[in-house]
């Protein structure tokens, strides 16, 4: 009996001991499979093509905060506009890999005519986005239905806007109050100097600031973008959109630029031109932002975003000195808007990932950061209505840095795309030439219009 009771008890504690040593390896191998996830986490490595300005800037410092929260990199590069494309190119043929693009949205259309884009309508409802929380017009500059000229329309989502900036009037508000400016205008044109509302205030208006001396520096009436190569389009645009105008019959897919409405606006924008600075007609968007900030001009039309140059105490002498409104109307306040957007390549590795990042950064807290952080305008309209961002005030002063985000918001109630189809690149490529031999008085501005119609139905055919 003994023996037999010797023996249970041999078996029991043998039984026991296996069993407490096993837990530990248990937790052991357990801990090693949640580390082997962690460590999978850390490998994926996310690569991304931006541009090389300040929402690029932004997006880099901001990707090494992704990686501390989550473990996966997502390694930036900062490039030129064109170099963008070539970058596209190479990772669609899998000469290069890929996640994320940083695009100008009138690229969208022919990205995805191309099959270059990953369409994310299905990602979208797998986490849940909530679209209702952007801009509308900021949200369509990722959308496309395959519809030439569908901006607006809806469509498929290609990607997450990540900042706008339509035209607004820049004016100088300091001259603006002036009393002896003031009465020296209602007396000449018999109304009050006030923000011009009307493209006929404007014209009134740059022509008389134009050649005052104030402070003793001659100023200018206002400025633009006109330069060839796409800068004159752009300014262009707000003129033709504002009078009602468009430049394709987009039910007959047919140029539409020598009808009345973009003539008469034409000739307006032109006319226009005699109270700019001299060198006007290759004015690109550095020469418009150093003219504001040195105060040589009164007024411009000119991107939201880019008044953060105005107030730089590093770079300008008119800092706080700059307010913003609508852009003047013809038949209305119709702004240019342009906008970059965040795309994914089909042939992205990580495509799971790399919308987890893109949400993350267009997320409520993230477009007010980068805001902040001098990244451009915000896409979500709660952005606009921030009381953080409504009190930011440029440093070392009490002027409010967000102060044109009135005009923005507004702004975006109505602002219109350039022409929305796969050709829109090649089509500015024609019509910038026309427009800068009409500004220089080569052609008149209606055989400038009916050759570049010509020319257009060319590229349509």
């Amino acid at each position: 009996m003994t023996k037999y009771f010797t023996l249970l008890m041999f078996i029991l504690v043998s039984s026991f001991i296996l069993t407490s040593c096993n837990q530990p390896l248990r937790k052991q191998e357990e801990g090693l499979e949640e580390n082997k996830e962690v460590e999978v986490k850390k490998q994926i490595s996310l690569n991304g093509v931006f541009l090389n300005t300040t929402w690029g800037e932004v997006t880099q410092q901001l990707a090494e905060e992704y990686e501390e929260e989550t473990g996966v990199s997502v390694n930036i590069e900062l490039v030129r506009r064109d170099m963008i494309f070539q970058k596209m190119s190479l990772s669609i043929a899998g000469n290069a890999s890929y996640d994320l693009f940083n695009v100008d949205y009138n690229w969208v259309p022919e990205l995805v005519s191309t099959n270059s884009l990953l369409p994310l309508d299905t990602y979208m409802v797998k986490e849940q986005v909530d679209t209702e929380v952007f801009l509308p017009r900021a949200l369509s500059l990722t959308q496309w239905n395959g519809k030439n000229g569908a901006y607006g329309e809806g469509g498929n989502n290609y990607g997450l806007p990540q900042t706008i900036h339509p035209h607004i009037l820049w004016y100088r508000s300091d001259l603006f109050k002036k009393n002896k400016l003031k009465s020296e205008f209602k007396s000449k044109y018999g109304y009050n100097l006030t923000p011009p509302k009307t493209m006929d205030q404007f014209r009134d208006m740059a022509e008389f600031f134009n050649g005052k001396i104030v402070n003793g520096k001659k100023i200018y009436g206002w400025a633009g973008q006109a330069s060839e190569g796409f800068g004159n389009v752009h300014t262009w645009l707000t003129f033709v959109y504002s009078n009602g105008g468009d430049v394709i019959d987009w039910n007959k897919m047919t140029s539409s630029l020598s009808t009345l409405e973009v003539i008469e606006a034409t000739k307006t924008w032109i006319d226009l031109l005699q109270f700019s600075p001299p060198g006007i007609n290759d004015y690109t968007f550095s020469e418009v932002s150093d003219d504001a900030a040195k105060g040589k001009v009164a007024m411009a039309i000119h991107w939201s975003w880019a008044a953060d140059k105005v107030d730089d105490q590093a770079y300008s002498n008119t800092v706080g000195q700059w307010d913003f409104a609508q852009t003047p109307a013809m038949k209305a306040s119709v702004p240019h808007l342009a906008g970059w957007t965040i795309v994914i390549p089909r042939t992205s590795k990580h495509p799971d990932e790399a919308f987890k990042f893109m949400v993350w950064l267009e997320s409520k807290q993230n477009d007010i950061r980068q805001a902040q952080m001098g990244g451009g305008d915000p896409v979500r309209l709660s952005s606009y209505l921030d009381p953080t961002l409504k009190q930011v005030e440029v440093k070392g002063t009490d002027v409010k840095k967000f102060r044109r985000y009135e005009a923005v918001n507004e702004a975006m109630k109505t602002a219109k795309a350039r022409p929305f189809f796969p050709q829109e690149e090649q089509w500015e490529s024609i019509v910038t030439g026309y427009l800068h031999a009409a500004q220089l008085g080569e052609m008149s501005v209606e055989e400038a219009l009916t050759k570049a119609d010509e020319a257009v139905n060319d590229l349509l055919r």
